[in-house]
């Protein structure tokens, strides 16, 4: 039976407080042990709906390596080794907590304080709103145009919105998987995924009306923008305040597989192919992203 210590402590009548007990001074007690430091990773990846994480971690599954553990932010972190170019990519997906930018922006915040990955991918499903897009297409966003910015007036709305490019590095990587695959990338026999590039837009509201005040403003800032979504604007934001503090921060972008077209139609149905879609074009485009080769597959 291990030893015991008695450690006491009482306030006298003048105010003083005294200790007392057979440990004061022992430095033979352990010490509490630090917790591991987690490996950097090399890509880190955000979802947000569970089908969306889902898809994600049936994809990491294939990888080597692949294994889950809990963040002390509570998030369940899905972890695998991912063959690239260069060497091997340690690669960390996590769930935001809700739908919508700010809890999107506070996920980004944990996955860099957990993992510091100096790529960042937002997967999941998004609504179309260029009229030649369709149900299980992907698009990968260039640029990110934030609509909810606005002046609320007696004649309506006036939107000021605002747009984030993609970083040059990713946008070099992008360019390497359109030459490689074309704009259909195989995923299975017969099967190939439509992919497009371009702008989409972001914000709070969720866009069910095909002929939207927000539809309508988007077209306006930049005719091709190809879809909208909830999630992006917040990631970029909390990008754009990070990479000041954390020079290794490269970049970020966003896939999103088509699960409805913006109108009154959109439902659930189709998130589940949509979400799969948009993970089989991730799974494609990561051994690319050897954005960070002097650190692949490392600890720092």
């Amino acid at each position: 039976m291990g030893s015991q210590y008695n450690i006491g402590a009482y306030a006298s009548n003048q105010g003083m407080v005294n200790v007392q007990g057979d440990a004061i001074g022992r430095r033979d007690a352990a010490p509490m042990p630090r917790p591991r430091p987690r490996p950097r990773a090399d890509v880190g990846i955000l979802t947000v709906l569970t089908v969306e994480q889902r898809a994600v971690v049936e994809v990491l599954r294939r990888h080597r390596n692949y294994r889950s553990a809990q963040l002390p932010s509570g998030a369940q972190a899905h972890e695998a080794d991912v063959d690239a170019d260069r060497g091997t990519l340690h690669v960390a997906a996590v769930q935001a907590l809700a739908p919508g930018p700010r809890s999107a922006a506070m996920a980004f915040q944990h996955l860099q304080y957990a993992y510091r990955p100096p790529v960042v991918l937002l997967v999941g499903i998004a609504g179309a709103i260029r009229p030649d897009l369709r149900i299980g297409d992907v698009v990968i966003a260039d640029e990110v145009i934030y609509y909810d910015s606005r002046r609320e007036t007696a004649e309506g709305p006036r939107r000021r919105g605002h747009s984030d490019p993609m970083a040059p590095v990713l946008r070099h990587r992008l360019n390497e998987l359109f030459q490689r695959y074309g704009e259909a990338i195989p995923v299975a026999a017969g099967d190939a995924i439509r992919v497009y590039q371009g702008p989409i837009g972001s914000g709070d509201a969720v866009v069910t009306d095909a002929d939207s005040d927000i539809v309508h403003f988007l077209r306006r800032f930049n005719e091709k923008t190809l879809a909208v979504e909830t999630e992006a604007g917040g990631v970029g934001q909390a990008f754009y305040e990070r990479i000041d503090e954390e020079h290794s921060v490269h970049g970020w972008l966003t896939i999103r597989g088509i699960s409805d077209l913006a109108d009154k139609h959109k439902g659930y149905d189709r998130h589940q192919f949509a979400a799969e879609r948009a993970a089989l074009v991730m799974d494609r485009l990561l051994p690319l992203l050897n954005v960070g080769g002097h650190n692949l597959g490392g600890d720092s």
